[in-house]
C-alpha cells in the first residue's frame, strides 16, 4: 500500500450564481476570453492559459490564489489514469468552472478601484490628471479620431477647478454619475 501525501484533492464545480447575475456583455466578455487562451480548442485551460484568462479581464491574482483555485476547481485531464492522483499543476478547467470563477472574482470588483485604474490608463505618467494630450492620445491608440475642439471641450467642461486636466475625483465623479 502507498502512502498518501496527506493532501487528498477533491475536484469540486465553483458556483455560478454570480456569473448568472452578471451583464450579457460581461459573460460574452468571460467566454471570449476562454475561447482566445484555449489555445488547441479542447474546451480546458492549464493552469498557465487560466491564468492568462484572468489577467485579460482584470484580475493579477497572486500566483498562491490561483494556485488554491486549481486545487479547489481543477480537474484531471480525460486522458489521465483512472487509479492515479493528478498532481494540481496538470489539473484544467473547463468553460464552466471558468465561468463560474471569474462571475465571483468580477462581482467582488469594487466599482471605484476599478475606475481608478481606468484612469491610470489614461494618465500614463502619473501627473494626477487626465489632459488634452492624454485624451488624444488614447483616442488615437483605439482608431477614435475626435477633432480637437471636442477633446479641448470636454477636458474644459470636467475641469471643474480649471487646472488644464481632469484629477482623479473629478474623473471618478464623471463616471460614477453616468451607471
Amino acid at each position: 500500500m502507498m502512502a498518501s501525501s496527506g493532501r487528498n484533492i477533491q475536484y469540486t464545480q465553483p458556483n455560478r450564481e454570480d456569473f448568472n447575475k452578471l451583464t450579457d456583455e460581461q459573460k460574452t466578455r468571460v467566454s471570449e476570453a476562454f475561447d482566445l487562451f484555449d489555445s488547441n480548442k479542447d474546451g480546458l485551460l492549464s493552469y498557465e492559459e487560466f491564468r492568462f484568462v484572468l489577467r485579460a479581464l482584470g484580475f493579477e491574482l497572486p500566483k498562491p490564489q490561483t494556485y488554491d483555485l486549481l486545487i479547489r476547481h481543477g480537474q484531471k485531464p480525460s486522458n489521465w489514469p483512472l487509479d492515479q492522483e493528478c498532481p494540481p499543476i496538470y489539473r484544467m478547467f473547463n468553460l464552466h468552472t471558468a465561468q463560474g470563477i471569474a462571475g465571483s472574482l468580477i462581482r467582488q470588483r469594487d466599482p471605484k478601484e476599478e475606475l481608478r485604474r481606468a484612469f491610470r490608463l489614461f494618465d500614463i505618467d502619473g501627473k494626477g490628471m487626465i489632459t488634452q494630450e492624454d485624451l488624444r492620445r488614447v483616442c488615437n491608440q483605439v482608431g477614435n479620431n475626435i477633432p480637437d475642439a471636442d477633446i479641448i471641450a470636454m477636458i474644459e467642461e470636467f475641469d471643474a477647478s480649471g487646472k488644464g486636466g481632469v484629477d482623479e475625483d473629478e474623473f471618478l465623479r464623471l463616471m460614477m454619475s453616468k451607471k
